[in-house]
């Protein structure tokens, strides 16, 4: 009978064991997974940059707006020029000459889910600060989603944030 009782006691250890790891599991997995699910992280490239005119491809639309703004093209990287960014404005283009670099660093919030990218929002390029002009993407043909090559080709990578 004594070992009835030492075999209950045991079977109780092993029951209390594995309460304490599901404890311990269950949390560990639920922030894992919000951290893969929904999150986004700052990325700085160096990307080309050119305009319309020279750009040796046909872009997307004129180049010059109605207001004379000439279009400014910022290369992703990956099947280039295949994804670009478009901006009309002498002011940037101002600066990019002045600059006189065929690159500029641009810092992107790169958003995620289900541990893929799919967005980013542009939040510096050069020395201007939540650049607006830099916001039409576009994608002339090829295969595959011109976000997935910005992880394979970040440069820098700075603070994470969770829960857009």
């Amino acid at each position: 009978m004594a070992e009835g009782r030492k075999q209950k006691s045991s079977d109780g250890h092993i029951s209390e064991f594995c309460y304490v790891i599901l404890g311990i599991a269950l949390p560990a997995l639920f922030f894992v997974a919000a951290y893969w699910f929904d999150y986004s992280r700052n990325a700085t490239y160096e990307l080309r940059w050119t305009t319309g005119e020279q750009a040796g491809f046909n872009s997307y639309g004129p180049n010059l707006d109605t207001k004379g703004n000439p279009k400014v093209l910022v290369l992703l990287p990956g099947d280039q020029p295949r994804c670009y960014l478009i901006s009309y404005s002498k002011d940037l283009l101002a600066y990019l000459r002045k600059e006189n670099k065929t690159t500029i660093p641009v810092t992107l919030q790169l958003h995620y889910s289900f541990g893929k990218i799919c967005s980013f929002t542009v939040l510096r390029c050069g020395i201007y600060d939540l650049c607006p002009p830099l916001e039409q993407l576009v994608q002339d043909g090829g295969s595959g989603d011109c976000v997935e090559q910005l992880d394979k080709h970040a440069l820098t990578m700075s603070t994470r944030v969770w829960g857009r």
